[in-house]
């Protein structure tokens, strides 16, 4: 502090005191986080913006805590210069001091707050919790809010909600230390479509009271249906009418309108009001009444043999589209008539649904948890019609077509004419090629009620009796494997038989019979048949046949050549440039010379060739001796079977010892688990749902479950990635666990009932958490197939005060949905009688016992164990109670008897304080009913 350079101009002049401009900093002295016995220090600081020099004084503060360091208490500030004192302060005890410090100029006073804080907390928490868009699936989401404390003392927090929404902060209460957090969990359960924008109230130790907000907009898990061209919502699709054996393909979108993920099935209701399954609607009501067999056949088919929808099973994510084929294929359901007529007509008008896959009650049970709408998963209906038509081609003359009978190289035709009586839907035909037989045209289409002329000819070309049935091919459009495109084939046939003769006609041999080298047929197509063949049987006039047992064109005897030859025609000359074969000999016919034959070497085997191709030859020939053999031995072995046994007990084959039965489980064990699961395009169907279900409720596990799988067969099945089709098949439910009002730290149980209609082991895991649920055996379980089990889940809380929390589950490791656990925990409560028990005596002696009677009630589910404590006056107390101490059972009572000996100090009032064990504390009040007789004063 240089005061020294002040400046010449005199001082406490006119103009300086109107000139005061001071500022002093900081404007108050806060000494924080202060400890009894310690010294602290803050400064004080004094600026002049005046043009004059100006005279400060200083005043000492009045609490002996705090001290101002200062040589001399007025002080000169020049212009534009500042001064720096120090404060101490000097805390005696742990508590916060107040107190000032004045600075005067003149007539001018500036005063700085002097405060001394002990160590506080400074408790700091955010204003706004926002859960976002939320799906209504009663499932109970949470956020995570930190309440800091920047201070260095701890900070008791408080949290209050008191609207009427499902809103939980949990803890409702806390202390959090110094330079630390706590967690501030807000659950809220997303029970049904609202906007939320909830006020909570937070009290923070030293702070005022803060309140945050609870937003979040809660919509519905909606699944709809669009055309493909617009986008509009589809509610119906017509197929029209189509023939029987052809298919109708549309297509829709499904669309997923809802921030999350859903695993969705379509669902065929073949149970439902106002479906049609294969009604003739345009049949008059007393022809169907005559064929009632018909009727029952048609509702007893399988109409998701009819119906595919493609895909039918999957997952959609957030906002996410997908497009869905639907294939209509009717097939004819015939009633044993002969002929197809109009009235084999069937009309069909079903319901398809498509639902997200999750915890559920069952499909044959009402939600008898109305706390909580628990099927909130959203459903879309779609309704789809179609007709099925027989092909209806009448043929005139009929389908027996006799053609005139005609040589080879005529013809013979019959104009027949084909009428489609089919009013609704046009045919295309191809007729397929058949040999003599022509068809003009082979192939057309024929509108409704309209004829087709088609000439048919035939045109032999050999001889004989023909009866041939001509195919019709009906060709339309046929849904490929995929189900999800057709093309056109053929998908009905019809028949016609063609009948006719072509004769034969035959012409004199004019060629002369030489027995010598003429062949025996002289022509290639057969005109010119020799007519007396039967005299030449015994040597047919082949010269290679004979050669040998002529002599006449002997030229010189060649026994070499003789030996093993084969004879050559003459006309043999041809293909003697082939490859010459070793082992065969030619010789000439009349000469008996050995023929010349050239062999090509650009063609002849090599030798290495020759080897080769015998050892090729060899091995397949052992190969066959090698198969044939091995069948010789399967057939000598199978002929044993039954001849011959090593343990003969003189029992005859098949002579009526049965097999015994296979138990259950060697027959689950047996059969293969993928034989039984639905087909990958087939739908499911309500009926057959229900169907599974009522079987699978029949079977009911009652021994304990196994935690994991044990053998090879439930290892595998359990290992399985399973379809939302397949889940869907499992109900683990109800999908709410409402445990009601329970008392605090009681253990309460509530069975979990699941139901696996699949014909393969599944393996249940409860991914829980929760500490209220942690009292529970076993939170895994291998189900057998097509069985029912209870599950218990056991509850207990140590706090009071609304239960809203969920968990979920899988099925073979997929998620399968969650289940809302819901409680009110109240803490133990007894409830009295009476308030105020009056005391009557039992007979009319002065000495007599007064008695009364007071129950206490236990309407809760855990026994409560009380206390009676007598509240003792200046009087003293006359009133005895017992049991002065017990235990009340769980939705029980019990009576206390209340007793006053009357005496002369004796006073007629007293009560008792009954206190119940972690519970509520109630008052009796007790009084004696006196009533004094004349005649006892008189005696």
């Amino acid at each position: 502090m240089d005061i020294e350079r002040a400046s010449p101009i005199p001082w406490d002049t006119d103009s300086q005191k109107k000139d005061v401009q001071l500022r002093v900093t900081p404007s108050e002295l806060k000494f924080l986080n202060t400890v009894a016995g310690k010294v602290y220090r803050l400064p004080v600081t004094v600026h002049n913006l005046g043009r004059w020099n100006q005279k400060i004084r200083f005043q000492e503060p009045i609490k002996p805590q705090f001290k101002l360091i200062l040589t001399n208490l007025d002080k000169a500030l020049a212009s534009g210069l500042h001064m720096t004192a120090m404060v101490e302060y000097h805390p005696d005890k742990d508590e916060n001091t107040f107190d000032q410090l004045h600075i005067s100029i003149g007539n001018k006073v500036i005063e700085v707050p002097l405060i001394g804080m002990i160590p506080s907390c400074e408790l700091e928490v955010a204003s706004l919790v926002d859960f976002g868009t939320l799906v209504a699936n009663s499932k109970v989401y949470f956020k995570e809010i930190r309440i800091i404390n920047h201070g260095k003392a701890p900070g008791i927090f408080k949290t209050d909600y008191q609207g009427q929404l499902p809103i939980l902060m949990s803890p409702a209460s806390g202390v959090v230390e110094a330079k630390s957090s706590m967690i501030l969990r807000v659950n809220f359960c997303a029970d049904q479509p609202r906007i939320v924008n909830e006020v909570a109230k937070v009290s923070l130790q030293g702070r005022p009271d803060i309140h945050f907000s609870i937003k979040a907009h809660v919509v519905e898990q909606i699944i709809e249906l669009f055309n493909m061209n617009s986008d509009k919502k589809l509610e119906c699709i017509r197929f029209g009418s189509v023939f029987f054996g052809t298919s109708k393909i549309e297509q829709a979108v499904l669309y997923n309108n809802s921030p999350e993920s859903i695993n969705w099935v379509a669902i065929i209701q073949d149970d439902s009001v106002g479906e049609e399954m294969g009604t003739n609607i345009r049949q008059r009501t007393d022809a169907a009444l005559n064929n009632l067999t018909y009727l029952n056949k048609i509702k007893n088919i399988d109409i998701t043999n009819f119906i595919f929808c493609v895909p039918n099973e999957g997952t959609l994510l957030p906002y996410q589209k997908v497009i869905i084929t639907f294939c209509f294929s009717p097939k004819l359901v015939t009633d044993g008539k002969k002929d197809i007529d109009p009235s084999h007509r069937q009309d069909y008008a079903v319901f398809l649904r498509f639902e997200s896959v999750g915890s559920k009650d069952g499909f044959l049970r009402d939600d008898n948890y109305k706390t909580i709408k628990s099927d909130q998963f959203q459903k879309v209906e779609l309704a789809l019609t179609g007709s099925g038509l027989p092909v209806l081609l009448h043929f005139d003359p009929g389908k027996v077509l006799n053609f005139k009978p005609c040589f080879v190289g005529e013809r013979s035709d019959i104009l027949c004419i084909v009428q489609n009586r089919s009013k609704s839907l046009p045919v295309t035909y191809r007729f397929q090629k058949t040999a003599h037989f022509k068809i003009d045209p082979e192939k057309g289409k024929i509108h409704e009620g309209c004829i087709q002329n088609v000439m048919c000819s035939f045109i032999p070309h050999q001889i004989g009796k023909f009866k041939v049935k001509q195919v019709i091919d009906i060709i339309g459009p046929v849904a490929d494997e995929n189900l999800q495109s057709s093309s056109m084939k053929p998908f009905y046939h019809i028949y016609l038989e063609f009948n006719s003769i072509c004769k034969p006609f035959t012409k004199k041999v004019v060629m002369k019979i030489n027995p010598g080298i003429s062949p025996l047929i002289t022509n290639p197509i057969g005109h010119f048949v020799v007519s007396d063949l039967e005299n030449y049987k015994v040597q047919a006039p082949v010269a290679m046949l004979q050669s040998a047992m002529t002599h006449i064109h002997d030229h010189r005897t060649n026994e070499e050549s003789m030996k093993d030859a084969l004879i050559a025609f003459p006309n043999d000359r041809a293909a003697s440039i082939r490859s010459e074969d070793n082992r065969k000999h030619f010789r000439t016919i009349f000469t008996k010379i050995p023929r010349h034959t050239y062999v090509d070497p650009d063609f002849a085997y090599t030798d290495f060739e020759k080897l080769e191709k015998k050892a090729h030859q060899n091995y397949y020939d052992n190969y066959i001796k090698y198969l044939r053999s091995v069948r010789l031995q399967k057939e000598e072995e199978r002929k044993c079977i039954y001849s011959y046994n090593y343990t003969d007990i003189g029992i005859e084959p098949a002579s009526g010892l049965k097999s015994p039965s296979l138990s259950e489980v060697e027959i689950e064990e047996s059969q293969s688990s993928a034989e039984c699961l639905i087909k990958a395009n087939q739908l499911l169907s309500t009926k057959k749902i229900a169907s599974k279900e009522m079987e699978s409720l029949e079977r009911k596990v009652l021994e304990e479950l196994k935690a994991y799988p044990s053998t090879l067969h439930e290892k595998h099945d359990c290992s399985l990635i399973l379809t939302p089709k397949q889940i869907h098949q499992v109900i683990v439910g109800p999908s709410v666990l409402n445990f009601g009002d329970v008392s605090v730290n009681s253990t309460n149980t509530h069975l979990l009932h699941v139901i696996n209609m699949l014909p393969m082991y599944i393996l249940i895991k409860l991914d829980t958490n929760l500490e209220e649920l942690q009292k529970t055996k076993q939170l895994s379980y291998v189900i057998p197939p097509t069985s029912n089990t209870y599950i218990s889940m056991i509850f207990e809380s140590p706090t009071t005060g609304k239960f809203w929390k969920s968990f979920t589950f899988t099925v073979n490791s997929v998620p399968g949905g969650h289940i809302l656990v819901m409680a009110n925990i109240m803490p133990v409560t007894l409830e009295l009688s009476l308030q105020e028990l009056v005391l009557r005596p039992q007979s009319f002696l002065m000495k007599t016992c007064f008695r009364g009677t007071v129950r206490l009630y236990n309407r809760q589910n855990r026994s409560a164990q009380f206390g009676w404590q007598p509240v003792n006056t200046i009087k003293g107390m006359a009133f005895s109670i017992r049991p002065a101490t017990g235990t009340v059972e769980a939705y029980s009572s019990l009576e206390c008897e209340v007793m006053w000996q009357p005496s002369f100090n004796s006073p007629e009032k007293g009560d008792f304080i009954l206190n119940v064990s972690e519970g509520n504390t109630l008052t009796l009040k007790c009084v004696a009913h006196v009533i004094i007789s004349f005649e006892y004063f008189y005696l």
